[in-house]
């Protein structure tokens, strides 16, 4: 305990000396001194240093302006508040003796003092003497007097001559404070002595110096000799040399040499006696002074102590150890390059795809086990969550001031927009079909065997036979058509090569027909009229018939996925049933959204990871994020960067990259024809319309081939399905939330359709995220934002998903199949305006197989004839990228890699794009007759809609500008679908780079600093432009002037119109621009939001709720406290309900918010800070909140990217089940 009494004791003195709280500092100076102290502690907000202020600098008038001046502030962003940090020139005010200082506060200012100045506080923060009221001058003399510097001299003489093996009697503590007491009271002495100094007695200062020189006696204990404070000083002096030399050590917190050379200085300068005993115990400290020459500064350099020749020649030790080891790596990398001179240039190729396949693989090492060794293919970590953006953004944000409608008046509200449409048509109930006979069924089977017979592999009729007398009771017991044939053996090619010659047929036939349509000779399989595509007769029945026994045998040699049939699906609920608004994807959500960590595992390891987190989960729940996590809905944490999963996307091996090669063309012909019709169509400044639909009637026409049919292969793929079982799970459990089991094992239900719904689902919602800025609110419209946003995310898991179904979905007769009745479908849709079973129906061919399908699937459809319905419906009725990407889906792979095809593809469904824009302009009332719009395509649909004005209900907007002309207002609206064709192009980029490198030059055709004074409508149509000139699109009254561009739209609209007659629409299609995800539009002074919510009832039970929540998404008020009497307004049955359990809530008592996602809750900072930006919790300090848009458009960014179970912050603060407490 005694070296802390000393200290305490040397404090108290250094305090009585040196404080002038009361007695000498202004209160200007007083408040700058205490504004130090607190910001050399750390980072604090406006009311955080006010609060640690006395009362009456608190109070002091130039507050603000002394802040200013000596801290500086940050403005408030993410998770930080409005804060201040100290000034770097501030920092040599800072006082170590402040006497309100803790020990813990001191040693964090010591902390930081170093990781700003670069050296320790304590060795060059030394107290100074300064003014003080002259009645206390006599102070002074503490310092200075005789009892004091002996026990200075004391605790030094114990640092010096202590014993090594027993503890230090004078610590580097105490030894600190002695040093800085000395110091102190040499200051004194230096005032004294200047002609401006101390007016008072020298006798103080005479006594300090005389003491400074006197010699005294240790005794015969320590055996010393004769030692004075001067002598103390420089032994201590060596001694920390020595110890500092011998350790290589530069100066630090420990190391005092420096300080006391300094004060050895001081003393000779202050006295002639200490110089001259200073030049007897160390010349080398006051040479420079004893010399009075101008050069002393270059007698000062030369003089190098001991130690630091010491430090030189360790330093050229290590550079010679150092100098070595490089010639050492030198000779080894010229023996290797020595060895490989002698290797081929196809030898250093192959060596450099090696290196480059290393390095590859070693970014892939399991985040489990590290074994950079293994073989075994790794996964993945990947996040499917889903997600209602899409509706939210047709939505539009909704306002504070608007009256949220109780469950009642909002089920009336949803039934009156389910039944918008009724008036166009009849129901579409009385179109239903009846119940079967057993008559007619047995003629649908017989003319379905026979049409199918002749192209039948053996064993195909029996399992269709087996298929229809499964699904049909009353055909089990019927006989056995005579005529039954069960094929005849033939070779078949795999369906990698028939995919291959798929595409080179198609090619070539568009080549013929283009060359044809050149020459003025009509092509005789396409209708001039209705543009049929007219295949030979029952060539699609022959396709369903193989479609059927590919199933039948599915389910004979896999029985486990058959146990229930299709009739028992069908008395599943409703909510089970696949959205048919849409044709695909979650009834209860717009899609699923794809992300990743980008961290990669084994399946194995993954396994056994999961298994022992669900063992343990009890006793390690807080160590493995059991209260973020579900382990039983395997939900689990990223073992590298703690982010949340719950399923794995395996790499794609090897073998399957080859499909992503465009295969060479060996007709000639073909390839000069298209290219000819390329640069033809590209002078000639009109969309590729021409060669698009011949590229989809010749698809149509290669399937409808019965040459196919005899050489189809049956071929099964189960090798690769094993790896994405956990994916494909996952989504059909998102997907079909009852009877994932059932789906899941059904060798009926594509998962590869389900991927790319996916894939198709999170460039959408990706494209929507980019426009949304990081820290502000205003839009996005870049080309490179939209790039970064891909690049920054999620694009490489995209790019591997895409690949993966693009290599895959050629690997199974079944998947084949559906691919081709698409494409067949989608022909008819798009090129004749006609839906395919009208089409048989009228030319007198098929329907038989496409009957027995429908009565078999009456009710509840698996996936593949839920894909048919999306392909048969009218084109304009679904939005124009969803449909590119299912037109793509059904292509043979090659056509990924042509740039020409794309190319087509894109203009044909932008030709969609902007018909569906038009009818928005036109229903929403945008359109006026405009010069030059009197006979075009705009005047075209206008007549129609002057026929069916019930057409314009279906097509609506929420965002239609009424200052812009209908030109720009149709272009705005084709604006996303340009940018997700950019960002599909992006993706695709790794095979060729087209068209972009004719339009790089264009994507920084505006700088920023150009486009921040622009308005944002000019803005956006020039980037517009840049898209249009990428892709090779015309001007759009070029466009609307195209003849054949007006009769295919014409062809579109009579499809439309003749469907939704029939049957009625049951939702409309939102035209969206490229608007910003937002959430509530909140008011500017929280004041407005809580004085019209602190008070409001629950709409269920009419009382007041005691902790409103309001939701930043729809506008509900709702409550995180669950009631029996209104649960649809608590917190998570409204995020279900609302954003499929994504869900954001300002707690209007707490003024902060709460992100929910399911079950799991966590706390946000609050939107709403002060005029120093700082929060108000609970409105304690009662001061007025603004709204911050640097956060809330973080938090709209956060919402908008999917990323709230991707937030580190955000799960760290992340719980299951309970309210979060603040």
């Amino acid at each position: 305990y005694e070296p802390v009494l000393v200290q305490e004791m040397l404090t108290l003195i250094m305090q009585i000396v040196q404080e002038r709280r009361f007695s000498g500092l202004t209160p200007a100076e007083n408040l700058k001194r205490e504004l130090v102290q607190k910001l050399a502690i750390g980072d604090a907000t406006h009311s955080q240093l006010v609060k640690s202020l006395p009362r009456d600098l608190s109070k002091y008038d130039q507050l603000q302006e002394i802040l200013d001046s000596v801290a500086v502030y940050s403005n408030p962003s993410g998770f930080n508040q409005g804060m201040y940090s100290l000034r770097w020139t501030y920092w040599k005010d800072l006082d170590l003796y402040h006497p309100r200082w803790n020990s813990r506060d001191l040693q964090v200012a010591e902390e930081r003092y170093m990781r700003y100045c670069n050296v320790s506080a304590m060795t060059t923060q030394l107290p100074r003497w300064t003014r003080i009221h002259p009645p206390l001058k006599g102070v002074a003399g503490i310092a200075t007097c005789k009892v004091v510097l002996k026990i200075i001299r004391a605790v030094i003489f114990y640092a010096v001559f202590s014993d090594k093996l027993n503890a230090t009697r004078a610590p580097d503590d105490v030894l600190i404070m002695a040093l800085h007491l000395l110091s102190l009271g040499l200051d004194i002495c230096l005032q004294w002595r200047e002609p401006s100094g101390m007016s008072c007695s020298n006798g103080d200062s005479i006594t300090m110096l005389a003491f400074a020189c006197e010699e005294i006696h240790d005794g015969l204990n320590y055996g010393a000799g004769k030692q004075s404070l001067l002598s103390l000083l420089v032994s201590l002096m060596r001694m920390q040399k020595r110890e500092n030399a011998d350790n290589f050590l530069e100066a630090d917190s420990s190391n005092f040499s420096s300080l006391i050379e300094s004060l050895l200085k001081r003393f000779a300068e202050v006295d002639s006696g200490c110089m001259a005993k200073l030049q007897q115990l160390a010349p080398e400290v006051v040479i420079h002074l004893s010399k009075a020459l101008p050069s002393n500064d270059v007698h000062t350099a030369g003089s190098v102590s001991d130690s630091e020749k010491r430090k030189a020649k360790a330093r050229e030790r290590q550079a010679a150890i150092l100098a070595k080891m490089r010639a050492e790596q030198s000779k080894f990398l010229l023996s290797i390059n020595s060895a490989s001179d002698h290797d081929s240039k196809s030898g250093l190729d192959e060596s450099n795809k090696d290196r480059e396949d290393l390095e590859e693989s070693a970014q892939d090492i399991c985040s489990l086990c590290h074994d950079p060794n293994s073989k075994s293919p790794v996964s993945f970590l990947i996040l499917l969550q889903k997600s209602k953006l899409l509706s939210l953004i047709d939505k539009g944000p909704p306002s504070w001031d608007q009256d949220w409608p109780s469950d009642k008046e909002q089920a009336v509200l949803n039934l009156a927009t389910n039944k918008v449409g009724d008036q166009a048509g009849s129901n579409s109930s009385s179109s239903g079909t009846g119940v079967i006979s057993s008559n007619q069924l047995a003629r649908l089977v017989q003319n379905a065997i026979n049409e199918f017979a002749d192209y039948a592999q053996p064993g195909e009729i029996s399992n269709f036979l087996e298929f229809v007398k499964a699904q049909f009771p009353s055909f089990r017991n019927a006989a056995t058509p005579s005529s039954l044939k069960n094929g005849v053996d033939r070779t078949a090619c795999t369906l990698e090569t028939l995919e291959q010659d798929m595409y080179k047929a198609i090619r070539k036939e568009m080549s013929d027909n283009i060359l044809l349509s050149g020459s003025g000779v009509k092509n005789a399989e396409f209708s001039a009229d209705e543009g049929y595509i007219r295949g030979s007769k029952g060539s699609d029945s022959v396709l369903l018939g193989k479609y059927i026994a590919a199933f039948s045998r599915e389910r004979t040699e896999h029985p486990s996925s058959s146990e229930d049939t299709l009739d028992d699906i069908a008395r599943v609920d409703s909510t089970s049933q696949v959205s048919t608004s849409y044709g695909l994807g979650p009834a209860d959500c717009d899609g699923v959204y794809l992300s990743s960590c980008g961290h990669a595992v084994h399946q194995g390891c993954l396994d056994r990871y999961l298994s022992s987190l669900k063992e343990r989960y009890a006793r390690r729940i807080i160590f493995e994020g059991g209260h973020i996590v579900d382990p039983d809905q395997g939900e689990f944490l990223c073992p590298v960067c703690r982010r949340l999963a719950n399923s794995v996307l395996p790499s794609l091996p090897g073998d399957f990259q080859r499909v992503w090669t465009e295969p060479k063309i060996s007709t000639v012909t073909s390839t000069n024809a298209v290219g000819h019709l390329a640069t033809s169509i590209e002078g000639s400044n009109l969309l590729w319309l021409q060669q698009a639909l011949a590229l989809l009637r010749s698809a149509a026409n290669y399937v409808e081939k019965r040459d196919i049919w005899k050489i189809f292969p049956l071929q099964r793929n189960e090798r690769m399905k094993q790896s994405l079982n956990s994916i494909s799970h996952v989504l059909c459990k998102m997907y079909f939330p009852s009877r994932q089991d059932k789906f899941s094992r059904s060798k009926k239900a594509n998962h590869y359709v389900i991927m790319w719904d996916t894939l198709t689902y999170s460039l959408k919602s990706m494209e929507i995220a980019a426009r949304c800025g990081r820290t502000c609110m205003t839009p996005s419209y870049s080309l490179n934002g939209l790039y970064k946003e891909l690049e920054a995310t999620d694009g490489f898991i995209f790019s591997l998903l895409l690949k993966i179904v693009n290599s895959l979905r050629s690997k199974s007769s079944l998947h084949v199949l559906q691919r081709f009745r698409g494409i067949q479908i989608f022909a008819e849709s798009i090129c004749s305006g006609v839906e395919m079973d009208h089409a048989d129906s009228a030319y007198g061919c098929g329907g038989d197989m496409s009957s027995i399908l429908k009565h078999v699937e009456k009710e509840v459809p698996y996936p593949d004839m839920q894909f048919w319905k999306r392909a048969s419906d009218p084109i304009l009725s679904h939005d124009a990228f969803s449909s590119l990407m299912w037109v793509l889906f059904c292509l043979p792979h090659p056509f990924f890699s042509c740039e020409e095809s794309l190319l087509s593809l894109v203009h044909i469904f932008y030709i969609v794009s902007i018909t569906q824009g038009i009818l928005t302009c036109c229903g929403q009332h945008q359109y006026t007759r405009e010069p030059g719009l009197n006979d075009c395509l705009i005047s075209d649909i206008t007549r129609v809609l002057e026929e069916s004005g019930w057409i314009q209900q279906y097509f609506v907007s929420k965002y239609m500008d009424t200052y812009s002309n209908t030109i720009d207002a149709i272009r705005r609206l084709s604006f996303p679908y340009l940018r997700r064709c950019a960002l599909l192009w992006k993706l695709l980029g790794t095979s060729f780079s087209e068209p972009f490198h004719n339009g790089d030059h264009v994507l920084h055709a505006l700088d920023d600093d150009t486009v921040d004074y622009m308005d944002d409508g000019i803005v956006e149509l020039n980037e517009v432009q840049k898209l249009e000139k990428i892709f090779k699109i015309p001007p759009l009254d070029v466009v609307f002037k195209d003849h054949g561009i007006r009769s295919l739209v014409m062809k579109w609209l009579r499809h439309f119109q003749k469907e939704y007659e029939f049957f009625g629409f049951q939702s409309v299609l939102h035209s969206t621009p490229v608007v910003p995800f937002k959430l509530m539009q909140l008011p500017h002074v929280y004041q407005d939001l809580l004085e019209r919510y602190i008070k409001q009832r629950c709409a269920d039970c009419k009382t007041i709720i005691d902790e409103p929540a309001l939701c930043l998404l729809c506008g509900r008020l709702c409550s995180p406290n669950w009631k029996m009497c209104c649960r649809e307004s608590g917190c998570q049955p409204h995020a279900m309900a609302c954003g499929a359990g994504i869900c954001v809530f300002l707690l209007i008592k707490r003024t902060t918010v709460l992100l929910q996602r399911c079950a799991r809750q966590a706390p946000w900072p609050s939107p709403y800070l002060d005029a120093f930006g700082e929060e108000d919790i609970e409105m304690h300090r009662g001061k007025p909140l603004y709204l911050n848009e640097e956060r809330y458009a973080a938090l709209t960014y956060m919402v908008a990217s999917h990323g709230l179970d991707r937030s580190s912050k955000v799960l760290g603060q992340t719980t299951i089940g309970s309210i979060f407490s603040v």
